[in-house]
């Protein structure tokens, strides 16, 4: 006859968490993460949410970019386990 056999997840779970990609141009010391060097580099922070996580990114470019310069910029959220680079 028939079986029924339960349907099988097709999707990802998903994120739980993102983190925030920054593309550095200038060497920079900054207190919680030391000094980065230009390139690609992770935020110390983990968002629940990708919204979250954009907010938080632009308002600390506000806070870090001098008006007319930049210092950093915003690469991207991705999920924990994914990468920008």
């Amino acid at each position: 006859m028939l079986d029924a056999k339960p349907a099988s997840r097709t999707h990802a779970a998903p994120a739980k968490r993102w983190r925030n990609y920054y593309r550095v141009y200038h060497v920079l010391s900054l207190y919680r993460l030391g000094t980065i060097f230009p390139g690609i580099h992770a935020g110390p922070d983990a968002f629940p949410s990708k919204e979250i996580a954009e907010e938080h990114a632009l308002s600390l470019l506000r806070a870090i970019n001098p008006p007319g310069r930049f210092l950093m910029d915003f690469a991207g959220a991705f999920p924990e386990g994914d990468a920008a680079n």
